[in-house]
């Protein structure tokens, strides 16, 4: 008997991640605001280094914790999740002495000495992080979507509400490390009364460490290859620009990829879990149940993409200050290319549920490979402008990938996502247009003539 996909919970938990997740946007887009009035373009700079080795750190031996507990049937038995908090925790106190020896060389290769000493700091939120409760993935499981989201939405206000006001008594770069403290150590605490009937102990079952290890396997793989395709960008501009420019850049990055958190959400939240709980209706069943309402869903977002991309250099024009309008161009043409990153996120989480995580793999290692030629060059010789047009359009090559394995499962969107890519930018153009017309310019009207000038390389 064929096992209906549930409309009632796709709404109720899309309109629970997407309030959530636009409201959590809200609270960052304030934070950033205040923090930028209170901190200098440098200090921003100097955290996205940080936070990408952190980032990268974690993601080396990333074995799919969070997903495994999502697709595995017995992820409710004390012995399994146990078994995968204790995994968990482990790595984190590893993960944390391997920043402590890469500390001081990375402060040499960046030639900026404060590194050494924030580093190791900063970084000991992956301890904490490591020992939180995995009641978060067990909700995911559960398909307890309100009480997640609520639950996110809480820890973001904490934690926006820590920075703020670290950052009004120490306008320092130790304002961004100790808030990023307080956040992680408050995540860890809260987690533990988000569902009473799991208490955590260390336990291995060797029994679930392997189905752990075999299942994460290709999580292991696809997560060194995100790292190096979504921050590799980062890294690289960190070598060749200036801490300032860096930390302009940065602003504009976390801006530009609102909407895809927004849709990455979605993904792991909603869709994934759900996915996962019909994985062995038929293909051709679970595509024709799906494609009616994914239409309606990437219609509207592509509406919504649409009026943001064109708009979003107005807030950065208005409410930051002089030191930071370059971030205007960079972010109109980063928001471009954001609509790849969109569709790519939303398909990685359909092949994720059918339990096949090697698509992401194979996915990133090809926007990386495009990184790390295109980037370079693009750099050397059109600048900055060139680089961040590179950014930009770097998950178009991640999508392919993914389209491809979508069609070998035989879950495929291609022509949807082809026919609402083209609305998508017929509606950019006409947005752009009407506001020209009206007076306001074009979001692009700030970008640099010269194309090395803005940090002095170029042809």
């Amino acid at each position: 008997m064929i096992r209906k996909i549930s409309i009632g919970f796709l709404l109720k938990g899309a309109v629970w991640t997407i309030g959530s997740v636009g409201l959590g946007q809200v609270i960052r887009l304030v934070t950033n605001v205040l923090l930028a009035r209170l901190l200098a373009p440098e200090l921003f700079g100097i955290m996205l280094i940080v936070n990408s080795l952190t980032m990268g750190i974690e993601l080396l031996s990333d074995v799919g914790i969070g997903q495994n507990i999502v697709y595995h049937k017995d992820a409710n038995d004390p012995e399994f999740y146990n078994t995968a908090w204790t995994i968990q925790a482990i790595r984190s106190v590893v993960l944390w002495l391997i920043a402590l020896a890469v500390a001081a060389p990375l402060a040499h290769f960046y030639q900026s000495p404060i590194l050494a000493l924030v580093v190791p700091l900063t970084t000991f939120g992956m301890v904490l992080s490591g020992f939180t409760s995995v009641s978060r993935s067990l909700l995911q499981k559960r398909m307890q979507i309100a009480k997640l989201n609520l639950f996110d939405t809480t820890i973001t206000l904490v934690s926006a509400t820590a920075y703020v006001l670290f950052a009004h008594l120490s306008p320092t770069v130790w304002a961004l490390v100790f808030g990023g403290l307080f956040g992680s150590a408050t995540t860890m605490i809260a987690s533990y009364f988000l569902l009473p009937d799991v208490t955590q102990r260390l336990y291995l079952s060797k029994r679930f460490v392997w189905e752990i290890l075999h299942f994460g396997k290709w999580i292991f793989l696809s997560s060194i290859v995100y790292f190096l395709s979504t921050n590799f960008d980062r890294l690289y501009l960190a070598k060749v620009v200036p801490l300032h420019v860096l930390g302009i850049y940065g602003i504009a990055r976390s801006i530009s990829e609102t909407l895809g958190l927004v849709v990455m959400r979605l993904g792991n939240y909603v869709l994934f879990p759900l996915i996962a709980s019909h994985a062995q209706m038929p293909r051709a069943e679970l595509r024709q149940q799906l494609a009616s309402i994914r239409a309606k869903f990437v219609l509207a977002a592509a509406i919504g993409f649409s009026l943001f991309a064109a708009m979003a250099d107005l807030p950065i024009k208005i409410l930051y200050d002089e030191r930071y309008q370059a971030a205007c161009w960079i972010l109109s043409t980063l928001i471009i290319g954001s609509w790849f990153s969109i569709l790519a996120y939303l398909n990685e989480s359909t092949l994720l549920g059918l339990g096949k995580p090697s698509y992401s793999a194979i996915s990133n290692s090809s926007k990386f490979a495009f990184l790390l030629i295109g980037l370079p060059l693009s750099v050397h010789f059109y600048g900055l402008v060139g680089g961040v047009t590179v950014v930009a359009f770097a998950d178009l090559w991640r999508y392919v990938p993914v389209l491809l394995g979508q069609r070998r499962e035989c879950l495929s969107f291609g022509m949807q996502d082809l026919l609402v890519t083209l609305a998508v930018f017929s509606l950019i153009g006409f947005w752009e247009w009407l506001r020209w017309a009206s007076g306001f310019g074009t979001s692009f009207e700030s970008l640099p003539i010269e194309m090395g000038s803005f940090f002095g390389t170029g042809p």
